[in-house]
């Protein structure tokens, strides 16, 4: 659920809930935008597996996202294992481009649906 910072460094962070619930409808809305990947880097020699949201466009300027560099057609990523988890844990996100945007809906407390449904619209 809702925590203002991620990740031993902050690499996602939040000024209230309001914008931790338009993040997570901008991420379920499965146009095309991101990605959700658990990466398996330990198999090629590095540290440790690597959750990462993988932004295929410019994302609006109201997140706080710690952003690296992309590859390829991916614009920039966010490597943040613990929002990773949080999504998947907390709010029914699956590894990939597609989100079960009703079964994330479900997650979401009455109060912050309209937060989740601006998401959803940016």
């Amino acid at each position: 659920m809702y925590r203002s910072s991620f990740g031993s460094n902050g690499q996602v962070q939040f000024n209230n809930e309001n914008e931790y619930y338009q993040l997570i409808g901008y991420l379920a809305k499965s146009d095309g935008s991101s990605s959700i990947v658990w990466e398996h880097n330990e198999e090629q020699g590095a540290w440790a597996s690597e959750g990462r949201i993988q932004l295929f466009t410019q994302i609006p300027d109201i997140f706080h996202l710690s952003l690296t560099a992309g590859v390829g057609n991916i614009w920039r990523r966010v490597n943040c294992n613990e929002f990773v988890e949080n999504l998947r844990a907390d709010h029914n996100f699956v590894i990939g481009y597609r989100q079960n945007i009703a079964s994330v809906r479900s997650t979401i407390p009455p109060a912050f649906l309209p937060d989740f449904e601006i998401g959803l619209n940016l």
